[in-house]
């Protein structure tokens, strides 16, 4: 670059329960992100609005100076702003990688890997129902895949009950797939530490690849000391937003998996540092994935270039409205997500599907509402 150009403007939009940003760089570059607080999306909104001031007339090159600047004089633990830095700084280097010619894992330190094994998300209403989305994954190539199974009415039931039918399911989709996939279950915090425990050891028999968030967030304290009663693969700390949570949860040697999300933990300048932590402790990382299209494409640059990158979490882009967001949804194929080579992030935004977009929030989903026992009270401790 003959001079240093500076951010010219910064544009957000809503649709669904996501919220897109793309950055512009006075000769016109655009760089795009993924700020994933789906449950508000409007909240990141309105910190976007309040940060922008800050970011115009800045470098794009220093997305480390700029995150500084943005984090630490509030000192506030804010889901909501860090996922609006998070955004800001994905689109920060797709700008670096476009302005250079090269694709962001170039500027991460180079490719690993060839391709990204992508682990399918098997949800379905009922466990016959299950089972049968979890063979047709098998069947269309998918190596690694992770199950939903507190399915049904599971909260209205009787804990006995409650605990042998999910544990069933399980078993019932290892014999169903045979051991040439490997099957993580998402637990999906639906459980107490004491029944984390004994869930851990009913599925043990079919190895589970990892089990995911046994317990509430809320508390690190108890989800360390379920981590440390369960045995076998746990993966934590989908919440967690900065690199002293992850530090901490790196700590507990019975974590085996950090789950950063490149939309809520500090972007590609903060999760850099989160994977050289559970290096550094022989720990993976399997990021948190679900939403659009440019979050995925992000993890797809960060799983390139590090190491200790296992699986990466993986929903069907090609349906709507994931392939209405972009002009192009990443490419998979037999199961592994193909890593791009063009300059940035290797994805567009269609702004003019996005201008048209409105919000829907999260929380009119059926599986997002609290579980209610059969007295009516929350299920979920």
């Amino acid at each position: 670059m003959s001079k240093i150009l500076k951010i010219a403007d910064v544009r957000h939009w809503v649709a669904g329960h996501w919220l897109l940003v793309s950055v512009v760089t006075e000769d016109g570059t655009v760089g795009v992100g993924e700020a994933t607080y789906f449950p508000h999306p409007r909240a990141v909104g309105a910190v976007l609005d309040d940060l922008k001031p800050m970011y115009l007339g800045a470098d794009p090159f220093r997305p480390e100076w700029l995150f500084q600047h943005a984090i630490k004089p509030n000192c506030i633990r804010d889901a909501v702003q860090i996922a609006a830095i998070s955004a800001l700084d994905q689109a920060l280097w797709d700008i670096k990688g476009r302005a250079l010619d090269v694709p962001v894992h170039t500027l991460l330190g180079g490719r690993v890997r060839d391709r990204v094994r992508a682990i399918l998300l098997v949800e379905a209403p009922t466990s016959p129902e299950l089972i049968a989305s979890a063979v047709a994954a098998r069947d269309e190539g998918f190596t690694a895949i992770k199950l939903k199974p507190f399915v049904s009415d599971w909260a209205g039931q009787a804990t006995g009950k409650m605990m042998r039918t999910v544990i069933e399911t399980v078993r019932a989709v290892r014999d169903a797939v045979g051991w040439e996939v490997d099957i993580a279950v998402e637990m999906h915090r639906n459980l107490p530490p004491d029944l984390a425990r004994d869930f851990a050891e009913g599925v043990r028999p079919i190895r589970p690849y990892f089990l995911e968030d046994p317990v509430m967030p809320f508390s690190m304290a108890v989800n360390l000391h379920a981590a440390r009663t369960m045995g076998g693969t746990v993966a934590l700390a989908e919440r967690a937003t900065n690199i002293w949570e992850f530090r901490d949860y790196s700590d507990c040697a019975e974590v085996s998996i950090l789950r950063p999300d490149i939309g809520l933990a500090g972007g590609f300048t903060q999760l850099r540092k989160i994977a050289a932590i559970a290096e550094s402790r022989n720990q993976r990382i399997v990021p948190h994935n679900f939403t659009s299209p440019v979050a995925t494409a992000a993890h797809i640059q960060m799983a390139a270039a590090t190491v200790n990158w296992d699986v990466q979490g993986y929903v069907r882009e090609d349906r709507d409205p994931w392939r209405q967001v972009v002009k192009r949804v990443n490419r998979i194929e037999n199961g592994f997500l193909h890593i791009p080579d063009e300059p940035g992030l290797g994805i567009e935004l269609d702004t003019d599907y996005l201008d048209r977009a409105t919000y829907e929030p999260f929380g009119n989903r059926p599986s997002c509402r609290l579980a209610v026992a059969m007295d009516g009270g929350p299920r979920q401790q």
